[in-house]
């Protein structure tokens, strides 16, 4: 079964944050990738896989909106779907929220291009990995 949008909760930790006593944004970036990963292994795509295949996604832009600082201790529900997947690049969406109401922290996106690890050059997402991540149609 695919995973249309992923989810994950994370609890701020003293060493996310800065000399703001706030998350440093570096640790959004950080999340950003791990929850994409992740999202991308849960539809049957490892990092083994994309090695297989002889592709990787390397990151081409994020952007990310911050709204709401995030707090020590606050929990958080980090999600993301990929809202496009065509040609050569992906562009997955994000949204960070306070679990206990709701609060939207931060959006952020992110665009992807895929590599072939032979020749470094772009590569066109195939009809395989297509098929492994329906394309959300939320927007941030």
């Amino acid at each position: 079964m695919l995973i249309p949008i992923y989810r994950k909760e994370i609890v701020a930790l003293p060493e996310h944050l800065d000399e703001m006593h706030h998350v440093n944004n570096v640790w959004y970036v950080r999340w950003m990738q791990d929850i994409a990963i992740e999202h991308s292994a849960v539809n049957g795509w490892e990092t083994e896989r994309y090695i297989e295949h002889g592709a990787a996604w390397f990151v081409r832009r994020h952007t990310i909106n911050y709204l709401h600082p995030i707090q020590e201790g606050d929990v958080i529900v980090a999600e993301t779907w990929v809202r496009e997947m065509k040609n050569v690049t992906s562009l997955r969406q994000y949204r960070f929220l306070r679990k206990s109401d709701g609060l939207v922290f931060a959006t952020a996106e992110t665009k992807w291009g895929l590599v072939s690890l032979k020749t470094g050059r772009p590569t066109k997402v195939s009809p395989e990995m297509l098929a492994c991540f329906l394309q959300c149609e939320e927007k941030i």
